[in-house]
């Protein structure tokens, strides 16, 4: 028996805001985040994972925690995802960001699953250090995130064998996109994300409409 599955984006995509940016925002690290995204812009993807990590070095991991729950959810994603769940769907939410936030987020909107990078906390307190496990499976135009959602997608496709669906809005999901049987850009970031897209979706409720009509097809 073959399972479908969906891989879904946080940031931006689930989330109306990228995390990263809210919490900087609330304890005053913006132009440190600025510096590094510029200095790192054309560096592989998880070296600029490591730098943002040290920014929080000795801060309480539930300052964060506290931070990231005070981003709203995109509209309409509850609706997609009980969607989802209706058609019987195994979700998981896959991010660059860190696996303990998409933990949080999992359990708020229940789903299945969740993939991000591993931020050492040690007593409650975060060290600064991001343990990225290079994953990447290097295919042509990667830029070495070290969450590669394609390995993801590839193992969970190996696993539950159905229809795989990936949703999300940057450069990150470019990966997935290649690999999905059917990718869904919701208020895309980037062209190559466009052109390598099933669809294109301001809102969610498009996106249901458009695998309801998918999956009518067969």
């Amino acid at each position: 028996m073959t399972v479908s599955f969906a891989i879904l984006d946080m940031d931006g995509t689930l989330l109306s805001k990228r995390s990263i940016d809210i919490i900087c925002e609330r304890f005053g690290l913006v132009r440190r985040l600025r510096e590094i995204d510029l200095r790192y812009a054309d560096a592989p993807r998880y070296l600029l994972t490591e730098k943002i990590g040290e920014l929080f070095a000795g801060m309480n991991v539930s300052e964060l925690e506290d931070a990231f729950d005070s981003i709203p959810l995109s509209n309409d994603v509850e609706e997609f995802i009980a969607f989802l769940k209706e058609l019987g769907f195994i979700i998981a939410v896959a991010t660059d960001s860190y696996k303990f936030l998409a933990d949080r987020l999992k359990n708020r909107l229940r789903l299945d699953l969740a993939y991000g990078n591993i931020l050492e906390v040690k007593r409650k307190i975060i060290t600064g250090r991001v343990s990225c496990k290079l994953g990447c499976l290097n295919i042509p135009g990667c830029r070495r995130y070290s969450v590669c959602k394609l390995r993801v997608l590839k193992s969970l496709k190996d696993e539950l064998g159905g229809l795989s669906v990936a949703v999300g809005d940057g450069d990150s999901d470019y990966c997935m996109f290649k690999g999905a049987d059917i990718s869904i850009a919701y208020r895309p970031k980037t062209c190559r994300l466009i052109a390598n897209a099933s669809t294109t979706v301001q809102e969610f409720g498009e996106a249901i409409k458009f695998l309801k009509e998918q999956l009518q097809r067969g």
